[in-house]
């Protein structure tokens, strides 16, 4: 859902303003992710109590960024018939 609202990025629309080619989203996607995080250190670092701001940030860690579970690795998923076919048993043995 945040892949469109990278076309607004500022740096890309000015690359597709001067008709250069456009930046990856997923180099769009770590830079806007790094710029956060320097904004939250900066925050951080002029707060009068960092630790316990730091303390706040690490709880919300566990919220925010949720584990997902890989659709890649077939894990629970039903295999089927796992038996070689009988053409391919022929074509080994001959």
């Amino acid at each position: 859902m945040f892949d469109p609202c990278l076309l607004l990025h500022p740096e890309q629309t000015a690359r597709l303003e001067n008709k250069l080619p456009a930046y990856t989203v997923g180099s769009l996607q770590r830079k806007s992710q790094m710029e956060v995080l320097l904004d939250f250190i900066k925050t951080l670092l002029e707060d009068k109590n960092p630790a316990d701001k730091l303390k706040q940030l690490a709880g919300l860690v566990d919220d925010v960024f949720q584990l997902m579970p890989s659709g890649k690795h077939m894990v629970g998923r039903d295999l089927g018939r796992i038996e070689p076919i009988p053409s391919l048993q022929y074509r080994v043995a001959g």
